[in-house]
């Protein structure tokens, strides 16, 4: 009997130590706003992503899963106004916001208004500025782990956006930059990876983004980067899309 009771006892003085390491661990991690501090230092600062008004990039587009490339320009304007231009040369892939009215455009020249979930999404997504560097503009923000993903330690930081979609950011522990997404949307799930970070006025920019979704990977390779005022009527909507 006297060796059951010891066994009992190292077992739950085990079970105790698992829990106090649990608990350390967690204890060790940053908040979430701590987070996206150092990934706002990373970037190049907050007053300096402030002053931007406007930004494109140019560069082209891998459809590795069709085995087809192209160029790629993607055009912002504050507050949330985007254009994404795919030139796959048989035909265009397209995505606009008037920063209201969010739409999507295939190569076949069809063109469809963004329901109005994945529209507040996308207007979120696409805010110009400082915005993106502050976390307190997620309906909820956490973060849960230190684990690795593309290889690199990060910080995994679980969101809920304002419009509802559900998130996960990944932010390397040592540079503090963003490394990865995962978005849940209603096609499946959604993954990106950021690399290849370059200055471009004195601003941090991933060059490299590697999405992968439910038919396969799309590479974006960004060659240039720059802020200056964006011509109006590329937001303008498509005809068709009834504002």
């Amino acid at each position: 009997m006297r060796g059951i009771h010891r066994a009992a006892a190292i077992a739950a003085a085990i079970a105790t130590l698992a829990l106090t390491a649990s608990v350390q661990v967690e204890a060790q991690l940053p908040s979430v706003q701590q987070v996206y501090d150092k990934y706002a230092t990373a970037v190049g600062g907050r007053d300096a992503w402030a002053k931007v008004s406007h930004r494109a990039e140019k560069g082209t587009a891998d459809i590795t899963f069709a085995g087809i490339s192209g160029s790629y320009e993607r055009y912002s304007s504050a507050p949330s106004r985007m254009r994404m231009i795919i030139d796959l040369g048989m035909g265009k892939v397209e995505q606009g916001s008037d920063g209201d009215v969010a739409w999507n455009a295939q190569p076949d020249g069809s063109v469809a208004r963004m329901s109005p979930v994945d529209a507040a999404y996308a207007n979120e997504a696409n805010v110009v500025g400082a915005a993106f560097l502050d976390p307190t503009r997620f309906a909820k923000a956490a973060v849960v782990s230190r684990e690795l993903f593309d290889g690199v330690e990060c910080f995994k930081v679980v969101i809920t956006t304002k419009a509802g979609r559900e998130r996960v950011d990944y932010l390397e522990v040592v540079s503090g930059l963003r490394r990865g997404q995962i978005v849940q949307t209603p096609a499946g799930e959604q993954k990106s990876v950021f690399k290849d970070y370059k200055v471009f006025e004195g601003k941090l920019f991933a060059t490299k983004q590697v999405l992968t979704n439910p038919q396969g990977d799309i590479v974006i390779t960004v060659a240039s980067v720059t802020f200056t005022p964006n011509d109006p009527k590329l937001f303008e909507l498509p005809a068709g899309i009834p504002r």
